[in-house]
């Protein structure tokens, strides 16, 4: 008998027909939808989703066994109802980290330079004027979140030869330095002393609005804040006040709180800002391998055995007593 897995992610098997090729070896029935709804789940085993949201009603009123997140980010789903329920919720962690951390650079670079700006002079206004930068060599770049991601951007920012402030109170200072990097004890050191301030923490409770006006207040008014991590975790509207009143030299946005953001977003009246629609995770080499860890996740356990990057711990356990094997 068939076992059916839904995939809500558009890019799933988009680049590579491998992920699509491996369920079916393994027995699966694939249905893919483009919206997703309650009905979607009716009849459904597995769940690979991406950004949409999953609700508890539809976890409740649905059979599913496992949930597989194509990415790392669990904010959309009902991570309590799923527990409940018993139904693991996975995550292809580090599949995307290097992708994320090469856009997070190459903003630094945007915005050093003033790249999007000089471009949009010449090319769209056809005007030939010279843009003053500044080297990033030297400068002081504060990372927050310490994470696969915040990882892989000491690494690359060690190497343009800044010199680089960590925050992150739930990794010890060694392993920090062990990277080449300063850890601070308090979140305000880091923004006073940074001249780019990047966010690579997830999007919960205890991190939303974590960069408000105050900490924007902080900052230097030569500094640039980037996040390509999640949307709530900066305060929009005291974004736009610092970005027109000059609190700060510029930003920019690969997510936002509301996506994709209102065309009449005030955000869009701010020149200072360069923006992205959520691509941090969007290169070939990325998508297809969260594509196969997420089908390797459905695959394990169906073969009884506990997938990988399990976020629900409680979950585990219950998996463990129900003779579930670790994965090697």
């Amino acid at each position: 008998m068939y076992k059916r897995v839904l995939i809500a992610t558009r890019t799933f098997g988009k680049y590579s027909d491998d992920p699509i090729e491996f369920l079916k070896k393994e027995g699966f029935e694939i249905v893919r939808i483009d919206r997703f709804n309650l009905s979607d789940l009716e009849g459904v085993d597995a769940l690979i989703v991406g950004t949409h949201h999953v609700t508890a009603e539809m976890i409740e009123r649905s059979k599913l066994k496992i949930i597989a997140k194509h990415g790392v980010g669990v904010d959309n789903i009902d991570l309590e109802a799923a527990t409940r329920k018993g139904i693991p919720v996975t995550i292809t962690a580090g599949a995307n980290s290097l992708s994320v951390a090469e856009l997070t650079i190459a903003f630094v670079f945007a915005l050093s330079r003033g790249l999007i700006w000089s471009h949009n002079r010449l090319f769209h206004e056809k005007r030939w004027e010279g843009t003053v930068g500044q080297e990033v060599t030297g400068k002081t770049f504060g990372v927050i979140g310490f994470g696969a991601i915040g990882r892989e951007v000491v690494r690359r920012s060690i190497c343009l030869g800044m010199n680089v402030l960590v925050y992150d109170p739930y990794v010890s200072k060694d392993t920090i330095r062990v990277f080449g990097a300063t850890p601070v004890d308090e979140l305000d050191d880091l923004l006073k002393e940074s001249d780019f301030v990047s966010l690579h923490v997830p999007l919960n409770e205890s991190t939303r609005n974590i960069i408000g006006e105050r900490e924007i207040s902080l900052m230097k008014k030569t500094a640039f804040l980037i996040n390509t991590s999640r949307g709530g975790l900066i305060d929009e509207e005291a974004l736009i006040k610092a970005l027109r009143e000059g609190m700060i030299a510029g930003a920019a946005l690969d997510v936002f709180s509301e996506e994709p953001p209102s065309p009449d977003s005030p955000l869009f009246e701010c020149p200072n800002l360069i923006t992205t629609a959520h691509i941090g995770a969007h290169t070939k080499e990325a998508i297809y391998r969260m594509n196969m860890m997420a089908a390797q996740a459905v695959v394990d356990f169906f073969n009884g055995k506990i997938p990988k990057y399990v976020v629900n711990e409680e979950v585990v356990n219950l998996l463990k007593h129900k003779g579930y094997q670790e994965t090697s």
